[in-house]
This record gives structure tokens, sequence and C-alpha cells, in this order.
């Protein structure tokens, strides 16, 4: 993969990050959500194994996906509030 657009990242806890991107893979556009770590405590946060990669046109997919985890999780009660 190449070197791609960051379109989010937040903490995921101390140490690790969560970033989404935008990557080319062999000429493929495709989304790319990683966790990213510090591993050798130089501040500078790299990627790791822990993540997926799906091509973009599936994006819409994989949104409708995560709206029915919410919804779920907001009926057991796991979450609350509006979100965003």
């Amino acid at each position: 993969m190449t070197d791609g657009t960051i379109i989010a990242s937040f903490a995921k806890n101390r140490v690790e990050d969560v970033v989404v991107r935008l990557e080319t893979f062999h000429g493929v556009p495709c989304l790319d959500v990683r966790v990213f770590a510090d591993f050798d405590q130089s501040g500078e946060k790299r990627p790791t194994k822990k993540g997926i990669a799906i091509k973009a046109e599936l994006i819409p997919t994989l949104i409708a996906a995560l709206q029915d985890a919410e919804a779920e999780a907001r009926r057991r009660g796991l979450i609350e509030g509006t979100g965003t």
C-alpha cells in the first residue's frame, strides 16, 4: 500500500491510535482502518498489522454494518447519547 490520505484518527488507548486512511493498493482505491502504535518510544506512531483494508467501493457496506452494530449496542445499553 502507498501512504494514503488520513481521513480520521482517534486514541484507542494510551499508546495506540486508530487511523482511517484512503490508500491505493496495486492501483485499487482502498479504505484502511489500522491501529498505529509507538513501538520505540520515539513519539512517532507506526502502522501495525491490526486493522482492515477493503476496496473503497465497499465503504457503504461497511458503514451500514457499523450503523447496525451501533443500533444493537444502543439496544443493549452499551453506549448512550446521540453519537456522531
